[in-house]
């Protein structure tokens, strides 16, 4: 019995929209390791749109987790002249 051309249309645009998604997924999201692949250059300029669009600043996210990481040996250099640092009991 064949399906209904209806139910045909239907499963070749449900099938189209599989197919895009797989692409779309396979193309920008798949990590495929750490090292240089064909897909490498599509990705990184898709992270840096997403992250324009979501304002994230990555160059800022950085400097502010390098000024934190400089407070925290600063702290913890103050400790060690002050004698604070928990270590006499």
């Amino acid at each position: 019995m064949p399906i209904s051309e209806k139910a045909q249309r239907a499963w070749k645009a449900g099938t189209a929209v599989v197919t895009a998604w797989t692409a779309w997924y396979g193309l920008f999201h798949i990590d495929y390791g750490s090292h240089e692949h064909c897909f490498s250059d599509i990705q990184r300029w898709y992270r840096r749109k997403v992250d324009e669009l979501l304002g994230i600043d990555l160059r800022a996210a950085k400097q502010i987790a390098a000024d934190r990481e400089r407070e925290n040996e600063g702290a913890l250099t103050q400790q060690s002249i002050s004698g604070e640092g928990g270590s006499n009991r």
